[in-house]
């Protein structure tokens, strides 16, 4: 795009970059008539497009040597290996109805079913045998390995039927053989023993059911002065109720998550991936996503998926349908059925514009559906667009990717319909509505001792020292309608989660009838100063931010980045911004030399004791008047030599990560230790004590600790971190119940249950708070601590 966006001529990027919606129709055509006249635009057009230029085709002749190079793994025992080369054999394998490309599928699915089966993978390799056998219910072996992990799996009547029927099937004398040895021992083990039953889902997100909750809560959209419109409820609501709950009218997956997690419900891919049919871009982890995402694909003698150049894709002929989304009573279309075909622009533009390509697709699947060919233009979402106060450089390439992106769609369409003048114009401002109210799925993962703690119950040995840890995991971003309508504040009565694909909003506080519902979008008062939190939402979302939170001065803003007074036993904060500015009973805050808000000074007996001793130094006349001028004491005005303070506190904290690097490798000394604790000596010196950074910096040495196996420092410092993060959050924030999780793994190292089970119902209370019933399903590992702290 970079080469496109540097052949565009200076007088039309002036008249793109200086233009407003309403001209979008002259500039959108001026720009389209000018690349209409550059080769460089088709060329580029033509590699997005052209199915043999296409990166994404299938390829027999690479599915059969990635098939070969499998089977050189498994016989040498390399059964990781063999795994990595089935599975991407299975990506490029394309399917027909000539009879040797129908039993490599099968074939591939048995070769890497007999690979889980030997990395202990059982259901995973279950799955696959029924995929083998759903595709050729002839094929001996794939029933064969069916009964064998049946029998793994202590199901012994499958497996005997299994085996039976691999054996009616079997031609080779020594095939019938085995198969009737393993009969007779299988038929040993059958007798009194309890059968498992069956899992009725493949999807790694259909485990649990979720917990039905009445909707009490009544909404209502509603304009104010500071925000325009947003959510707000109609009676009072009490804290953890599920207010809103919402499937995404498109999602995408991120380009980081493509490989390792389903493109569908985004959950993590498990070992027995299944791909896309058409091309070899997506992952799913079930033939259920598959569908959901692709269509229902008929495998019989009459489907063909070969492409045709005339049309890249006929549906009629694939059998493909239609499949309902979750949402009851709403029609789901086959969301990724339009980036196949052979052509790979899906795979090369970015998230954002893909996923403006698949809202416009689904706009035109549902007018084709419903005869509505004629005279396209494209959705009109009910959404913002910020269209006008957008960068030019931000214009002009929305203007391009909307170019190529209703070329590409064009190019699957063909004749199917026809498209208005305004199409392009629509298509711009669908792409700043992305832009702007997309929101980020994220899922919760347990890292570093999570794992093993969801495994064994909990630890029980030194060797086990590991500090358990939570962290979010952006996965993919979608459009919620509804979902959108919710305003931002730092300050959050709203909590946002996932469930596969699925929205979730939960209050997290007691709300009066006639208030604003809002969640954060982001950025969050204690996390980030009130300069950070007003640059990331202006540089995301276009707007700056007039919640509570920025309007009113909080301590947390005051003293999160900031230095201790030089002077002991002085709480005073030092500041380094030069971004405030104090003036009678408001403090001013500019940001890139524009003013950002005018403050009001906070009531200081709002906040716990600690904090309040903190804000009384602040504001220490009746008068609230409050001195901000960087390097000086906001109390005692002692001034502070901010560059040697800087430069120490870099030392410092680069001696902390390298030792928490070395760490890692098992390269650890006294001598480094000692550095590291007299480096966090220094921060503490020098950091206001309600610092993040201080914060930052207790928790790596706690992590360090926990990893050598001294669980008692380890447990002093993870302590030391959360007192100070429940200066900057509050006590029940959710960011507190994370960092607690750490404070339970380094317990039960130490032996310690009874603390340990303390902390979990600590944990525990709050995240009910933020995720009510659905606490087990969102955070699974919450049981596994449970489980270990009571053994």
């Amino acid at each position: 795009m970079e080469r496109l966006k540097s052949a565009v001529p200076a007088d039309i990027r002036r008249a793109v970059g200086e233009g407003t919606a309403r001209d979008l129709p002259s500039t959108t055509s001026l720009l389209l008539d000018f690349f209409d006249g550059v080769p460089l635009f088709h060329q580029v057009i033509s590699e997005l497009t052209d199915p043999e230029l296409a990166l994404c085709r299938k390829d027999k002749g690479r599915a059969v040597e990635l098939k070969g190079r499998g089977n050189a793994c498994f016989s040498k025992r390399e059964f990781e290996q063999a795994l990595g080369f089935y599975s991407q054999a299975l990506r490029y394998v394309p399917i027909s109805s000539d009879g040797n490309y129908e039993i490599l599928v099968p074939t591939l699915y048995v070769n890497r079913a007999s690979t889980m089966h030997k990395l202990g993978l059982l259901k995973q390799c279950l799955r696959d045998c029924n995929r083998a056998i759903s595709v050729s219910s002839n094929y001996a072996k794939a029933w064969y390995r069916r009964g064998m992990v049946n029998a793994s799996l202590k199901k012994y009547s499958s497996a005997i039927h299994d085996l039976k029927v691999a054996l009616s099937m079997e031609v080779t004398s020594s095939g019938k053989s085995n198969i009737e040895q393993e009969l007779k021992l299988i038929l040993l083990k059958h007798r009194n023993v309890n059968e498992v039953g069956r899992s009725s889902s493949d999807c790694q997100d259909a485990g649990l059911p979720h917990t039905a909750e009445p909707h009490k809560v009544v909404l209502e959209c509603a304009s104010t002065p500071n925000k325009g419109r947003g959510m707000m409820s109609l009676n009072v609501i009490s804290p953890a109720s599920l207010i809103h709950v919402e499937d995404p009218l498109a999602a995408i997956i991120i380009k980081s998550c493509r490989e390792t997690h389903c493109h569908y419900c985004f959950s993590e891919a498990p070992a027995d991936v299944v791909f896309c049919p058409l091309c070899t871009i997506p992952v799913y982890c079930s033939k259920e996503c598959q569908e959901q995402a692709v269509g229902d694909i008929s495998w019989n003698q009459d489907t063909s998926l070969e492409f045709n150049s005339h049309h890249l894709v006929d549906n009629a002929k694939l059998g493909l349908t239609s499949t309902r989304c979750k949402t009851s009573n709403s029609k789901q279309i086959a969301e990724h059925m339009h980036e196949c075909g052979g052509a790979h622009w899906a795979a090369v533009l970015p998230a954002d514009i893909v996923l403006a390509g698949r809202v416009m697709a689904q706009y035109i699947d549902k007018r084709l559906l419903t005869g509505k060919s004629s005279a396209i233009s494209g959705p009109n979402l009910d959404l913002v667009h910020h269209y006008d106060i957008d960068s030019p450089t931000s214009k002009l390439e929305s203007h391009i990717y909307a170019i190529v992106l209703l070329l590409c769609l064009q190019k699957y369409y063909r004749s199917d319909l026809s498209w208005r003048e305004e199409s392009l114009s629509q298509l711009v401002l669908l792409i700043c509505q992305i832009k702007v109210n997309s929101i980020a799925i994220v899922h919760m993962k347990s890292v570093d001792g999570g794992q093993e703690l969801t495994e064994s119950k909990g630890y029980s040995t030194a060797s086990d020292a590991v500090m358990c840890s939570v962290e979010q995991i952006r996965v993919a971003q979608a459009i919620y309608m509804s979902g959108s309508l919710f305003n931002h504040s730092c300050r959050p009565n709203v909590h946002t989660y996932f469930h596969s694909r699925t929205l979730f909003l939960r209050s997290t506080e007691y709300i009066e009838s006639g208030s604003p519902l809002e969640l954060s979008y982001g950025p969050q008062a204690g996390e980030m100063d009130l300069l950070e939190r007003q640059k990331s939402l202006q540089e995301n979302y276009k707007f700056s931010c007039r919640c509570s939170s920025c309007s009113e001065l909080n301590l947390s803003d005051l003293v999160i980045d900031s230095f201790c007074c030089p002077r002991s036993f002085c709480l005073g904060a030092v500041s380094e911004s030069t971004c405030y500015r104090s003036e009678e009973n408001f403090v001013h805050v500019s940001l890139n030399g524009s003013a950002v808000c005018k403050l009001s000074l906070p009531d200081v007996s709002k906040v716990d004791e600690d904090m309040e001793k903190v804000g009384k130094l602040f504001f220490r006349n009746d008068d609230a008047d409050l001195k901000i001028d960087p390097g000086y004491c906001m109390s005692c005005r002692s001034q502070l030599d901010l560059s040697s303070v800087v430069a120490t506190l870099d030392r410092a904290a680069s001696k902390i990560n390298r030792f928490k690097e070395l760490i890692v490798i098992d390269d650890v000394s006294e001598v480094l230790i000692t550095n590291a604790l007299q480096s966090l000596e220094q921060i503490k010196k020098l950091r206001h004590p309600y610092s993040k950074a201080l914060a930052q910096a207790e928790d790596k040495i706690a992590e360090a600790f926990a990893k050598v196996g001294d669980q008692e420092q380890a447990r002093k410092h993870c302590e030391a971190s959360i007192k100070i993060l429940e200066k900057l959050y509050h006590p029940k924030h959710i960011a507190i119940a994370h960092e607690l999780i750490k404070l339970i793994s380094i317990k039960l190292c130490m032996g310690d249950k009874a603390g340990a089970a303390a902390t979990v119902t600590r944990a525990e209370a709050i995240f009910l708070l933020y995720y009510g019933p659905d606490v087990q399903r969102v955070l699974p590992y919450i049981d596994a601590l449970k489980i270990a702290v009571s053994g």
